[in-house]
Order: C-alpha cells, then sequence, then structure tokens
C-alpha cells in the first residue's frame, strides 16, 4: 500500500502505530493505529461467530478510510445500532460501526490486518451471544 503513516503519541502519551488493512479484493483499503501490545476480542455472538470477525476496537481518530468507500454495502439487524459494513465486491467485513461503542469508534476486524513479526497479539473471549448480560457486566474491554 503506498500510504505512508508514521507512529505517533496519543492524546494520552501512548506510542502507537499505524498497520494496514483491506478486504480480500483490495478494495477497500484502510489503516488503523495501536500499540506493539494488542489484544484482539473474540466474540460468539451470530455475527461475528459466522463471519470470523476478530475485533480490534480503535478510536475513530485511530482509523483511515484511504479507498473504496463506495464498495461498502451495509447490513443492520436487531436494534439498528451497529452498522456492518461489508465490501461488495468481495463480501469481507474488514471494519464496522459497533453496537457497543456506535459512536467514535471502529470494530476493526483483525483477519483484515497485516501485523508484522514485532506485534505481539492476545485474544480475549467476549459472550456477546449473551450481549445485553456482558455489556452489563463490564466484560467488553476496548482493544487499542
Amino acid at each position: 500500500m503506498a500510504v505512508n503513516l508514521t507512529d505517533f503519541l496519543d492524546e494520552s502519551g501512548t506510542r502507537r502505530f499505524w498497520y494496514h488493512g483491506s478486504c480480500h479484493c483490495g478494495g477497500v483499503r484502510f489503516s488503523a493505529a495501536a500499540t506493539r501490545n494488542i489484544t484482539i476480542t473474540v466474540c460468539n455472538c451470530s455475527i461475528c461467530h459466522r463471519s470470523g470477525h476478530q475485533e480490534l476496537m480503535v478510536r475513530e481518530e485511530h482509523f483511515r478510510m484511504h479507498c473504496g468507500h463506495e464498495l461498502l454495502s451495509s447490513y443492520q439487524f436487531g436494534e439498528f445500532r451497529a452498522d456492518h459494513t461489508f465490501c461488495s465486491v468481495c463480501g469481507i467485513k474488514p471494519f464496522y460501526r459497533p453496537r457497543s461503542h456506535p459512536v467514535g469508534f471502529r470494530s476493526v476486524n483483525a483477519r483484515c490486518v497485516d501485523f508484522g513479526p514485532e506485534v505481539t497479539l492476545a485474544y480475549s473471549n467476549f459472550d456477546g451471544k449473551n450481549w445485553d448480560q456482558s455489556i452489563t457486566a463490564g466484560l467488553h474491554k476496548l482493544t487499542d
């Protein structure tokens, strides 16, 4: 990808690095900023489980869409708070606006991001089948 974004210190003084991602066909390209130690949330709700989405939650200011906005199709269900976006060409969901944080955040599909060998990935399970109870119990963590 020809995008040249450098590392930076965020508002809390945390060093973040830009990681590049795309859908399968490459029509939708984006970057997300996170640390070198990343926790990925694996949710068992019906849509995450079926689509294989593994969440890297990033703040809006740590997300850059480079191309392919016109290729995105939207899907909503249930309470219609989440905005699931899919590439209309290849069908992959590279990111979406999550129900838990519908304003100011993106849930990036870690499976669509190119992480280098210097990155340490840890995984955390979230019981999305019992979403309301899990949120109320504070079990959903911002993983960036």
